[in-house]
């Protein structure tokens, strides 16, 4: 692995001073160190670069350097520099000529990451304090070294904006210049450089699993005659616990899929050219939150939909083979909410099971009145009894129909006083605004629960399933 190592002038006080460099300048941070340069000291910072070494800069350091070290004289230091692969935070790399280089967009931390784990020389950081305070943050310096000279300039910027390195780091060494130089090497403390390296480690896989899950959703939305469809997910933390699907049956196995949920997550109108005999819809509640949570997700992903394969069949038998299946490949104590249903494409009959799930809800205008039907019945939750039973309901859905699943994060959103939207209050929102189509419906849930919570923190995952059978 690469080691990083951060090489910077400051003043007595600890203050960076950037000036602006003349083409007579010898050295391209300004000439308040000028005084102070010697030829011993210039031999000793050479040493510190060592005799090969790549840099990591910002684009202004690059720009500054760039306009001096090509044409510079001849001299250990400028070869090495010019020799070094150039790795340059920017929004330009387009512009980029002095080479060899590499350009690093917004996505620094994993970029110096990946670059250290590769092989190569040292990697040399100078002449950018935000840069420096981001690396420092993630634990990816090995080592500080301060050339510190004598003098108080008590203007510019602030090296370390609370005067000193951060806990992570110790003295190795120090050494005093001729000149009045005062140069302090940094070690990045073994301990809690395993420490950084353990909780860099984490956040990647962290990472990695809200990725995994997020292509876990469906990535597209059935097409289906006559029924519009929106669903999304809001993870209250990086990696969440809510789980839905939507899936286009043929013939018992996954029809081709309609269109992209970021392109238009609504389908109220045509007929995909496969058609679909059944719309398998899902949505649930994972046990706990984190990595854990999203391994059990994945898992009921994968036992679902080798289901929703297994063709037309009772939908109770179908659940209880998913419980089974979760209960073989989680621990005890996990367990999922879960609902799930088949909707016929052509009947519009609703094939359910709910497994301990909050109930969905249908609700349907008659004779300019609402009535409510809650999907409750089924059985308990899934993965924590082996041998459970599920089952089956069934409902009609008539034109003009709205179907919504939720789970307990977008109906029981709280308000700084901890007071819960509730479901009363979600089903009032959803009838009061009927007339929307199934996108637009479940966008104004959304800013109605966040209404509600008025800046408050959310606390749960959010998960919202509309269907609107057209009239």
């Amino acid at each position: 692995m690469r080691k990083l190592k951060i090489i910077e002038h400051i003043s007595l006080d600890g203050v960076v001073q950037m000036t602006t460099s003349g083409p007579e300048d010898d050295f391209p941070y300004g000439d308040w160190t000028a005084p102070f340069r010697s030829p011993a000291g210039l031999q000793i910072v050479t040493e510190m670069y060592g005799k090969t070494f790549d840099v990591l800069v910002g684009r202004r350091t690059y720009d500054l350097w760039a306009s001096f070290w090509p044409k510079a004289p001849k001299s250990p230091i400028a070869e090495r520099l010019n020799a070094a692969t150039k790795y340059v935070v920017t929004h330009r790399p387009e512009s980029l000529e002095w080479g060899p280089f590499e350009a690093i967009g917004s996505d620094l931390v994993d970029s110096v990451r990946r670059i250290k784990a590769t092989k190569g020389p040292e990697l040399v950081l100078a002449g950018s304090l935000s840069l420096t305070s981001v690396l420092l943050v993630h634990g990816l310096a090995d080592e500080v070294v301060l050339l510190v000279n004598p003098v108080v300039l008590g203007k510019g910027k602030r090296f370390f904006a609370d005067g000193a390195l951060p806990r992570t780091f110790a003295l190795g060494s120090t050494q005093a210049l001729p000149s009045g130089i005062l140069v302090n090497i940094y070690k990045l403390i073994p301990t809690l450089a395993e420490e950084a390296v353990s909780h860099a480690k984490l956040e990647r896989e962290i990472e990695i699993a809200r990725d995994v899950q997020e292509r876990l959703f469906p990535q597209t939305f059935p097409n289906v005659a006559g029924v519009e469809m929106a669903a999304h997910c809001r993870p209250a933390q990086t990696v969440g616990g809510d789980y839905y699907d939507l899936i286009s049956i043929r013939d018992g196995s996954l029809a081709e899929a309609g269109h992209a949920p970021g392109e238009n997550i609504s389908s109220a109108s045509g007929e995909t050219a496969h058609g679909c005999d059944r719309l398998g819809i899902a949505i649930g509640d994972i046990s706990g939150k984190g990595v854990s949570a999203a391994l059990l997700m994945a898992s009921l992903h994968a036992s679902l939909r080798a289901q929703a394969l297994s063709g037309a069949g009772d939908v109770g038998i179908k659940m209880a083979n998913v419980n089974r299946l979760l209960y073989e490949a989680s621990d005890s104590n996990r367990y999922a909410t879960f609902f799930y249903a088949e909707l016929d494409c052509d009947s519009r009959s609703l094939y359910y099971v709910n497994g301990g799930h909050n109930p969905p809800a249908v609700l349907r205008r008659k004779d300019g009145a609402w009535q409510v039907f809650r999907l409750e019945d089924g059985g308990p939750v899934v993965g924590l009894l082996a041998g459970a039973a599920y089952k089956q309901q069934m409902i009609h859905l008539l034109p003009g129909d709205i179907l919504l699943a939720f789970t307990d994060g977008i109906s029981e959103a709280m308000n700084a006083a901890e007071d819960e939207w509730g479901e009363d209050r979600m089903i009032a929102e959803a009838q009061a605004h009927a007339d929307l189509n199934a996108a637009e419906l479940m966008q104004r849930l959304f800013h109605a629960a966040d209404a509600f919570a008025a800046g408050a923190p959310q606390h749960d995952d959010m998960t919202l399933v509309v269907l609107r059978v057209s009239v």
